[in-house]
């Protein structure tokens, strides 16, 4: 079996204070500090002449136009192709506003720096990578599961959708650890009435596995319909550590077992998926509560503003997308938001594991049990077939 190599970096990307910050259009004010450092973490993996690369940003989104711009760059730099290279956000609504066309995420507020700190972060994501390169060592793999219990549920209907799969990959040098972890939910402990820039629930699980680990990348999975809302006692700092406490003690009795990555391999799947026809009006039940209501006036402001995207004035949209393929296991970059239901359909029936977030972003994929006046349902540019034909695809072996 050909020897695995991994290298691995990090660098700080926190914005300074005065930087608008995206994820709630009811946000008004721009960043007044900080709680905690965002981060860009690198983990390159590297077995015979395949080099992977995921490059995990703590930031909202990376709007699709972008990432293909980054991989690109970041490829040639590295000497390999876009397509075995990942850039994720772990979706954290506390961090700075960046380009997510065609979605707007910021409502009114501008940023006169953006073009500045955007190329500054491209920069970052460069050497970033570079620097894991230069830093390859023999690693060992192994692989754990666990599922997390009273951090989160559906967040629509609190009794459904309960627990969540935390995917676990550990690379072990003679000296250090690499972690990369999967955990599908919104990263929205923090609020709109949060001004201080923050990595919140996967940035605070990183800080917490770096502790003992050299770096840890927890990336986003299945979250479309799974935040902390009905869990969370309030949406504070000290309430985003105890959260992340709670899932890194439930990890703790994690059973790593050895895995073999061979065949270690990156591949492309094209997935054309249907889209709903956004200028139909959307026959609305009267909200039963303020919260809803506010809701559910933002999910209509989305509609309407993709509404006039170009992207979206057609019947379908074709998909790229990235498949690592390490031994049994698929990791599938998706530039989406997938529920929970479709990412454990995913691991049951393909051993796949979605990275949401990740390539790009083309917003929600509803699924079958959503309500039709859900957040979700409402925000989504796919018509309700989509989320089938995702999971068909994602199941298929066959990929060109």
């Amino acid at each position: 079996m050909r020897e695995l190599r991994a290298g691995w970096a990090k660098r700080e990307i926190t914005p300074a204070p005065g930087y608008a910050m995206g994820g709630y259009i009811a946000r008004s004010a721009p960043a007044v500090g900080a709680f905690d450092p965002l981060y860009i973490r690198v983990l390159l993996l590297e077995q015979g002449t395949t080099r992977l690369l995921m490059v995990l940003a703590d930031v909202l989104l990376i709007s699709s136009r972008w990432a293909e711009h980054l991989r690109r760059e970041i490829a040639r730099a590295l000497g390999t192709r876009p397509a075995f290279i990942i850039i994720a956000a772990t979706h954290t609504h506390s961090g700075p506003i960046l380009d997510t066309h065609p979605f707007n995420f910021s409502g009114d507020v501008s940023e006169p720096y953006l073009r500045q700190y955007s190329e500054k972060l491209e920069q970052a994501m460069i050497e970033t990578s570079l620097t894991a390169s230069n830093r390859l060592c023999s690693v060992s793999a192994s692989f754990a599961r666990v599922e997390i219990a009273g951090v989160a549920t559906d967040r629509n209907s609190p009794q459904r959708a309960r627990r969540q799969s935390l995917f676990l990959f550990k690379f072990e040098a003679v000296k250090d650890i690499a972690l990369l972890a999967v955990y599908g939910c919104h990263p929205t402990v923090l609020g709109p009435d949060n001004h201080a820039l923050s990595g919140d629930l996967h940035g605070s699980l990183s800080t917490i596995w770096e502790g003992k680990a050299a770096i840890a990348l927890v990336a986003n999975g299945a979250a479309a319909n799974i935040s902390t809302r009905f869990i969370r006692k309030e949406q504070t700092s000290k309430e985003l550590k105890r959260l992340a406490s709670k899932i890194t003690r439930q990890a703790a009795a994690a059973r790593f077992q050895p895995i073999t990555l061979s065949p270690f391999k990156a591949q492309l799947r094209t997935v054309v998926l249907p889209l709903a026809d956004l200028s139909m009006a959307v026959p609305l039940k009267h909200p039963r509560s303020r919260r809803k209501a506010a809701v559910a006036e933002e999910a209509i402001h989305v509609r309407a503003h993709i509404s006039r995207a170009a992207e979206f004035m057609r019947p379908t949209l074709a998909l790229s997308i990235t498949e690592w393929r390490w031994g049994p296991i698929r990791l599938a970059a998706l530039p989406l938001e997938i529920y929970s239901e479709t990412g454990m359909f995913l691991w049951r029936h393909a051993h796949t594991i979605p990275v949401c977030y990740a390539n790009g972003y083309w917003g929600y994929l509803t699924a079958a049990s959503a309500a039709r006046n859900d957040y979700e349902a409402l925000s989504s540019p796919f018509s309700r077939a989509a989320d089938a034909i995702l999971r068909r695809s994602l199941c298929c072996r066959e990929t060109r």
